[in-house]
């Protein structure tokens, strides 16, 4: 046997085999396999057919347990229909116990208690609401929970990183496989298969993917498309893939290796430029002016949609109150006027007695967050409360440091709305998902639905000087860590995912640890941001899908890198994180000096604005897999970044149109992220917006770098410079707005120097 490859099959206790399946359909009729013990080739016979299977192992160099795995199937007699080809690792001893994560696609395999209500999910049966429920997911790809079979299996597309790990919890060992998106035959497949008794367990990687269900929304048994490749003489495939074996003390160490090697397979991304950051800006004010004010009553829409209940206001969450901040920060005369009238409308129409915000206003009615009841207008999720508290706290900080006026209305209205929530916690020690904004209790609980709470409360307690904010602020954040972020999994802030595991939780509890880090700075703050930054990032793509040469976003170039996955359920990721700028892991890198963070928040923020529909670049419909010759008007932005096929395999790289909350995240962006970031005395230089920075002269005294611009739109690019030396000062908010702003014509460079002493 290989040394190499015994050390890591030892290390993992699994064996590594070579399997043809047979077809019919997505049904198996038949198989054969052969355990993989040496390089060289062995043998294969199934039907009519004989292969050669060829093994390559070789270990990474400087890395222990780790190996890089090829295995080529050969068909050298005969031909076979229907079938594929898989490489399965055999894992004799196992557990149910074992924590599974599948990047973007299962966290601790998604073995949750599952309804089988249809979308939008509500949960409104007796042993499915109140505090104390378990975490109730719906019908999504997942290990079962009970007794019986129990396989998870997913394409490739399906996932942030073509990849499967797990975390055994007695022995404290972990593993990760990690894949190409395909072979020469489309997509592979990726699975974990338990035994009835739970004792063993089959990780396959298969080209090409044949799922025996398709998931649709909701729904996980339907009746899959999938199907075998017709092999013939001489025909080969090869199936490639990364083992890595390492000590794996608990759940977020899981996280902090995998952070680590998310990129192993695909190296760094490449960025490619397409509209600058201000460029954007200047397209996404106009569209708002245009499209998204609401004259009757004065405020902001959140959707430009016709929907009768989500088309013109939601609190929070895609929105409401959100987009109101770059208006008031950088907006036009008229742009800051409305602003303060949508603030306006709030506090005086949609905020309750209570201090809560009402989810909903829809033509002249407030509505309630319960899908099928919105009659019920209590009804609230608390992330949209939640996320209102922060963003409010936010824009007073700002009107504040411009010497502006900020009404009596609006400054009880916060302290109301902060008490509500402080109320919410004493009485229940949990903030809950939906809970009633009148009545003040708990009626779906569980969930991290709040997790930017947190940092409301702290950002209010600094700013209102109320201590005793931050001390709820500090309760529930040492809460929601033990809960959700030591154990893997944060859940619920969609409102219509019911407790699927999601990023939009996992972001909002960044936010929470980094505020908390900057209020009162303290350093454990510091660890529970950099493990749920670890979280956070098997939520992001991690490389460039290879979409179909028919599909839209190829025609393009779009590019997948940096597209943020919503939830399990949602099987798309999106331009930008719903709804945040991703300033926490840009002010986490200054905290820390770990580049990670740096790339991270690069890729997300410079994803984005490639899903602006312009003048100049229309973006056509294409749902369906066919050009409708419809465009999406300018500066309107779609969520859909479909690597999955969960909406069929003709929408995979489609334009879906719309406009969402993702023009929001691009706002933001601009606002509050830097366009290039520069350390003088060091010469470190990241271009984050649309353009290229590189170090012209470096000598004792200066430090001269040149932008460049190489798109067709001038950019207006702010620029962050700073000594290493001052990364570990507090940034606070909005110190964006205070950097210098470099002017770069289309086509054009520019050079800035920096005093180096």
């Amino acid at each position: 046997m290989n040394g190499g490859l015994m050390q890591v099959m030892e290390s993992a206790n699994c064996r590594i085999v070579a399997k043809l399946t047979k077809f019919d359909g997505v049904v198996p009729t038949g198989s054969a396999e052969v355990e993989l013990m040496n390089e060289g080739n062995e043998q294969l016979f199934l039907e009519q057919s004989r292969w050669s299977i060829a093994c390559k192992w070789s270990p990474v160099e400087n890395k222990r347990d780790v190996l890089d795995c090829e295995v080529t199937f050969q068909l050298i007699e005969g031909s076979l229909s229907e079938a594929n080809v898989s490489v399965d690792i055999m894992l004799d001893q196992w557990s149910k116990d074992h924590y599974v994560m599948m990047p973007a696609a299962a966290y601790n395999g998604n073995r949750f208690k599952a309804t089988k209500e249809k979308y939008p999910p509500m949960l409104t049966l007796e042993e499915e609401t109140g505090p104390d429920i378990p975490t109730i997911i719906t019908d999504v790809p997942r290990l079962s929970l009970e007794n019986g079979p129990s396989k998870l299996e997913v394409r490739t597309g399906d996932m942030a990183t073509p990849a499967v790990g797990f975390c055994s919890r007695a022995d404290h060992k972990g593993l990760f496989m990690l894949a190409a998106q395909g072979t020469r035959l489309g997509e592979s497949g990726i699975s974990l298969e338990e035994n009835e008794d739970r004792t063993k367990a089959v990780i396959s990687l298969s080209a090409p993917a044949v799922r025996r269900f398709h998931y649709r929304m909701c729904n996980s048994k339907e009746s899959s498309d999938d199907r075998g490749a017709d092999f013939r003489n001489g025909d080969e495939v090869t199936l490639s893939f990364r083992l890595h074996v390492f000590d794996c003390p608990d759940i977020p160490s899981l996280y902090g290796y995998f952070a680590g090697i998310r990129k192993d397979l695909t190296g760094k991304v490449r960025l490619r430029h397409e509209i600058p950051f201000s460029a954007a800006w200047e397209i996404l004010e106009e569209k708002y002016n245009r499209d998204n004010w609401q004259q009757q009553h004065g405020f902001y829409r959140s959707s430009t949609s016709p929907d009768p209940t989500f088309g013109q206001w939601q609190t929070g969450w895609v929105g409401g109150g959100i987009n109101t901040l770059p208006k008031l920060a950088i907006g036009s005369e008229l742009s800051q006027e409305r602003a303060r009238q949508t603030l306006d409308f709030m506090f005086n129409t949609v905020q309750a007695a209570s201090g809560f915000f009402y989810g909903i206003f829809s033509h002249g009615q407030l509505l309630g967050d319960a899908f099928r009841a919105h009659e019920d207008t209590g009804k609230l999720l608390i992330r949209k409360h939640a996320d209102a508290v922060y963003f409010l706290v936010k824009q007073f900080m700002l009107l504040d440091k411009r010497n502006e006026e900020i009404s009596d209305v609006w400054k009880d209205g916060l302290i109301k709305a902060c008490d509500a929530l402080v109320r919410l916690w004493k009485n229940h020690k949990q903030f809950g998902q939906f809970v009633d904004a009148d009545k003040e209790t708990i009626i779906i609980g569980g969930s991290a639905c709040a997790g930017i709470a947190p940092a409301g409360l702290a950002l209010a307690g600094q700013y209102l000087g109320r201590p005793d904010y931050l001390a709820i602020a500090e309760q529930s954040a040492d809460d929601y860590y033990e809960r959700f972020v030591s154990q893997g999994v944060t859940t619920g802030a969609p409102g219509e995912i019911s407790q699927c595991p999601d990023s939009e939780s996992a972001f909002a509890l960044l936010e929470s640890y980094v505020a908390l880090h900057e209020t009162t700075g303290e350093r454990k703050w510091l660890k529970m941001a950099e493990d749920t930054a670890k979280l956070c990032a098997t939520w992001c793509v991690s490389y460039d899908y290879e979409y179909p040469l028919d599909s839209e976003f190829r025609k393009l170039d779009l590019r997948s890198a940096g597209a943020v996955w919503a939830s399990v359920q949602n099987k798309h990721a999106a331009p930008g994180i719903c709804t945040l700028s991703g300033v926490s892991l840009f002010k986490l890198y200054r905290a820390t000096g770990n580049p990670s963070y740096l790339e991270l928040i690069q890729e997300i923020a410079h994803h984005l604005p490639q899903y602006l529909s312009r003048e100049d670049r229309p973006l056509e419909i294409s749902w369906g897999g066919l050009p409708t010759g419809r465009f999406s008007p300018p500066g309107w932005m779609g969520e859909r970044v479909n690597t999955s096929d969960w909406e069929g395999k003709e929408n995979i790289g489609a334009i879906a149109g719309g406009s969402c909350w993702c023009e929001v995240s691009a706002m933001l962006t601009y606002l509050e992220v830097p366009g290039v970031y520069i350390q003088p005395d060091t010469g470190f230089v990241c271009a984050i917006d649309h353009i290229d920075a590189e170090v012209l002269e470096r000598n004792e005294t200066e430090l001269r770098v040149m932008l460049n611009n190489p798109t067709k739109f001038p950019a207006k690019v702010r620029v962050f410079a700073e000594r290493s030396g001052d990364m570990r000062t507090v940034m606070g908010e909005h110190a964006m707005i205070d950097c210098t702003v470099v002017t770069i014509a289309p086509l054009s460079h520019y050079t800035v120097s920096f005093d180096r002493r």
